[in-house]
């Protein structure tokens, strides 16, 4: 199947702000929370949590608009891709949320 450098960069674009509205509350309220310094530790895990979580959000964005702009995509089954790559860039995002906070605290 063909697919065009400028319906895959829309998908990903699309994708980026869809993904970044949605998390951008959650965030900005934990970050917002960290005047209490006994939570610190615990609201770092938050966000590491929250960004790995991201990664699952802006790969479910991102097929859902290629098949929206590729009507031919839909009947091709991308959940294992997605499934795959979300979980390569949560353990990315993981691994250096551990590197981070074992480097603060």
């Amino acid at each position: 199947k063909k697919t065009s450098v400028k319906s895959v960069v829309k998908s990903v674009a699309g994708a980026l702000l869809l993904s970044i509205l949605i998390i951008a509350i959650p965030v900005l309220v934990i970050i917002n929370m960290f005047i209490y310094a006994k939570l610190t530790f615990l609201l770092s895990v938050f966000l590491v949590i929250i960004v790995m979580g991201w990664s699952f959000l802006y790969y479910f964005f991102y097929y859902k608009l290629l098949k929206n702009y590729h009507e031919e995509l839909s009947e091709i089954n991308t959940k294992i891709p997605q499934l795959v790559e979300s979980s390569i860039v949560a353990t990315f995002f993981f691994f250096i949320g551990i590197i981070v906070l074992a480097t603060i605290f």
